[in-house]
């Protein structure tokens, strides 16, 4: 039997037409590939119109219910308070899926809740997801492939996740080590003037204790907002090095990984020379892939640098920090 989803859209210049809903529809197409899914049902923001779409979801069979708006800061962000008293059982960990996204900060903002709503003899899983087309689209993509085993732990299944028994024991075999927490070793952190050598950090961050070297190359693209680029002069604060090396020293605390180096651009830099390129060692790779993500998100968050543009039609543009 396929699993029953429900959307709901929560917007109140939605349900007056006064805007299309672009979220609702979206979170129904990628939610598709994982059952069958309702809706999106389009309700105005408040307790009542958000309890009520809910309870008639659960009523109408829906095993999971994902609701799309309403989980800002502004006073008619409700969705999470219409929620609260509806959940039996909150699920903090999907929560801070949602919430946890270096590359989109204003995720820290949502107030969405995940969790299991019981209702007249059945139970549904809800969650409450941003109402932007990007955190629609997160929400899904961290939730979706989870939601079949959610739904079975509600039907009170002791299953675990499937797996062939060659993926089970490749999996033991590739997930035994466990990370003890040190502080990683930051090899080198900086801005240049001279080009970024990938492969030089990677040399730098090696040693035999490293099961994992991992690592990232940013480099200058042709191309921005359709128009050419054909080079970028980066000019950067003299806060810039402190920057990095405070970016860098705060991932490595406590992360496990053994060792990190990265260095960032300035100065004159054609197409397809590198801009941004680091590397991270570890006994495990999660723990190299987690701290090489958090460093490169952070670098572009951060770091006071600024670029020029010029364009392949002789103009050229100023943006601000990178």
């Amino acid at each position: 039997m396929p699993l029953t989803i429900a959307v709901i859209t929560v917007s109140d210049r939605c349900a007056q037409g006064a805007r299309e809903d672009l979220s609702g529809p979206l979170a129904a197409d990628l939610l598709g590939k994982f059952g069958s899914v309702t809706g999106p049902a389009v309700v105005p923001d408040g307790i009542d119109s958000v309890q009520g779409a809910i309870l008639a979801a659960v009523e109408n069979g829906a095993r999971v219910i994902v609701t799309a708006g309403g989980t800002g800061i502004t006073s008619r962000d409700l969705t999470p308070e219409a929620t609260a008293p509806l959940i039996s059982r909150r699920i903090p960990g999907i929560e801070n899926l949602l919430r946890d996204n270096p590359r989109v900060p204003s995720a820290a903002l949502s107030r969405g809740l995940a969790g299991i709503v019981e209702h007249r003899g059945s139970r549904a899983f809800v969650l409450n997801a941003p109402g932007s087309v990007g955190g629609v689209r997160d929400a899904v993509g961290a939730v979706g492939p989870r939601l079949a085993h959610i739904v079975e732990q509600l039907d009170d299944s002791d299953h675990p996740l499937a797996f062939t028994p060659h993926e089970a024991a490749t999996l033991r075999v590739q997930n035994r080590g466990e990370s003890d927490g040190r502080d990683a070793a930051v090899v080198l952190a900086g801005v240049s003037r001279q080009a970024v050598d990938v492969g030089r950090l990677a040399e730098l961050v090696g040693t035999p204790a490293a099961g994992a070297i991992v690592t990232f190359r940013g480099q200058v693209r042709d191309h921005d907002e359709g128009r050419a680029v054909v080079a970028i002069d980066y000019e950067a604060h003299p806060d810039a090095d402190a920057v990095v090396r405070r970016i860098a020293e705060d991932a490595a605390r406590g992360s496990g990984a053994s060792r990190i180096a990265v260095l960032h651009r300035t100065g004159h830099a054609e197409v397809g020379d590198v801009a941004l390129g680091a590397a991270v060692s570890a006994a495990h790779r999660k723990e190299a892939l987690r701290v090489l993500e958090d460093v490169v998100e952070k670098v572009k968050l951060q770091l006071p640098v600024w670029k020029r543009q010029f364009f392949a039609d002789g103009t050229s543009e100023w943006t601000g920090a990178v």
